[in-house]
């Protein structure tokens, strides 16, 4: 099967020739249809995350297909089923940057789901791990209607999401986002947009809200710049990242409730954030779509992108 993956720790992603592999107890082969990316997926291949990993690492978290074979034991799927889901898993290597994939029936790690009917493959391939982390970093820090919050890397995969079910419970969004941009994240719920490539955004928030922000979400990796953010939001609101930009320093703040945000109850957060998505509620803008040999090149764009891309296999 043709797979995006690295030899080593620390190797350019390529594509790759390996073999299909084959369900063992408990788990289900599927036949990919589409993936999409998240910035984890370099993390994995620089050897970010600590968990152990198999060779050649086969890159890819979220993915959507066809099961094709279940193991023995597997009671909840059986061949014919659309799912999709976050198919991350212990060892890393078993990706979904490739035209097969074997996942736990029951991940240890992610989480695995049919598809609702009538879902394009797209979606569910775009949904699992940028949505799953929208929808629970905003239940965490706890935002309700009346309220206002500061989203840092809004306009991101995750960011999109982040905006969207922030406006949907009457909360004020303050996005940051490019010029060309902003007409676009307004229309997914943004109340106003601070241009971070034009001067102060500190300054500009503090004379449109002078007595400050209820809460700040980094969705982005700027560890130098989440004090400052954070000390917008009054005292006691809420200040989180979703990728552990921090600092340990804030984190033990009594004026407000810092934190860097981890997912819990992934299943959970999937079958929410789909029937977001089914019902209408929520957009999944799909700004991209390249195919399997093109994921290489889309990795190395690293976080430029806009929204979702997603991967046609």
């Amino acid at each position: 099967m043709r797979a995006v993956a690295v030899h080593r720790i620390g190797d350019t992603p390529e594509l790759m020739e390996l073999r299909v592999p084959g369900p063992g107890p408990g788990e289900v082969l599927v036949e990919l249809a589409a993936a999409s990316l998240n910035p984890v997926d370099m993390g994995i291949a620089e050897g970010r995350l600590p968990m152990p990993y198999v060779t050649p690492l086969v890159l890819g978290v979220d993915g959507m297909g066809r099961v094709t074979e279940t193991g023995e034991g597997v009671l909840g799927f059986r061949p014919g089923d659309t799912v999709h889901g976050q198919f991350l898993r212990a060892p890393l290597g078993h990706g979904t940057f490739a035209e097969y994939v074997v996942v736990p029936e029951a991940p240890d790690g992610g989480a695995l789901q049919r598809v609702p009917d009538g879902m394009p493959a797209e979606i569910a391939a775009a949904l699992p791990t940028a949505g799953m982390t929208a929808l629970g970093v905003i239940e965490a820090i706890g935002l309700r209607a009346g309220q206002s919050v500061l989203i840092a890397g809004a306009t991101g995969g995750v960011g999109v999401f982040a905006v969207q079910l922030a406006a949907a419970r009457g909360v004020e969004v303050i996005a940051t986002a490019r010029p060309d941009a902003a007409r676009w994240i307004r229309g997914l719920g943004a109340a106003e947009t601070a241009d971070y490539t034009a001067g102060d955004i500190v300054e500009r928030v503090r004379k449109t809200r002078p007595d400050g922000i209820d809460a700040f979400l980094d969705l982005t990796r700027d560890t130098a710049r989440f004090g400052a953010y954070a000390g917008l939001v009054r005292d006691g609101g809420a200040a989180a990242s979703v990728s552990f930009s921090a600092p340990p320093e804030l984190l033990a703040s009594e004026r407000i409730a810092v934190s860097n945000y981890m997912m819990q109850d992934k299943p959970d957060l999937l079958a929410r954030i789909t029937a977001e998505a089914a019902s209408g509620r929520i957009a999944v803008p799909v700004q991209r779509t390249v195919p399997l040999e093109g994921v290489p090149e889309g990795l190395a764009r690293g976080g430029g992108a806009r929204g979702k891309t997603t991967v046609r296999i």
